[in-house]
């Protein structure tokens, strides 16, 4: 029989509701810089007077930007909206993950309680499988219009500002960022939701017998 902590819940439970918020904390905390690097064009770790400016390779759908000699660039010099545009997926991963920890703690809770064939069981596991999938496809999306969004903006020489601006010899784009792992699971969590379906009628049949 499993450990019962002062709160009543298997520790097994809590510990693994713990681990959920620590995984959904970390990457909370990884979007939101990366967010917060993309829409600012500054890391927030400058120390000593340092010039908090990044380059343009900090931009997560670039992945070679190189200036020609002489020329000084940045990523606060590109446009805003091609900024926020380019952090949209981290801010969206910033909210599932945040959603994702709160629908799984309510099923381990549920779980815990003796009643892993509930009606608020499958209604939530149901709930982050199809968040999981569609997220996944809109987090692949955006970074997808990003990516093609900086590659347009790049190849733009209509005015005589620089695109991006700078004098850049040589830019390319990263391929579309796809969570798959992210959306699998959410088609295994469907799975789950009508296997836990299945077992809540068995139960629901066999208290009948009772």
């Amino acid at each position: 029989m499993a450990s019962l902590t002062h709160t009543g819940k298997p520790k097994t439970v809590q510990f693994a509701m713990i681990s959920v918020w620590l995984v959904a904390g970390l990457a909370v905390l990884g979007s939101a810089v990366e967010s917060f690097v993309t829409l600012s064009g500054r890391t927030p770790l400058a120390f000593g007077g340092a010039d908090p400016r990044v380059q343009l390779i900090s931009l997560p759908q670039i992945n070679q930007a190189q200036l020609r000699e002489g020329a000084v660039g940045y990523l606060v010099d590109i446009p805003l909206w091609l900024r926020a545009l380019c952090a949209a997926p981290a801010l969206l991963y910033v909210a599932l993950a945040l959603v994702a920890a709160v629908l799984l703690t309510r099923i381990l809770r549920e779980i815990s309680a003796g009643r892993p064939f509930t009606a608020p069981v499958r209604k939530n596991m149901m709930a982050l499988s199809l968040i999981l999938i569609g997220a996944g496809l809109l987090y692949g999306t955006l970074d997808a219009a990003a990516g093609r969004a900086v590659f347009e903006v790049a190849s733009d020489f209509r005015t005589e500002d620089f695109p991006l601006g700078a004098d850049y010899a040589v830019i390319s784009t990263d391929a579309p960022r796809w969570p798959y792992f992210m959306m699998t699971s959410g088609v295994v969590g469907l799975a789950l939701s009508s296997a836990f379906k299945a077992g809540g009628r068995l139960q629901e049949e066999n208290d009948g017998l009772v």
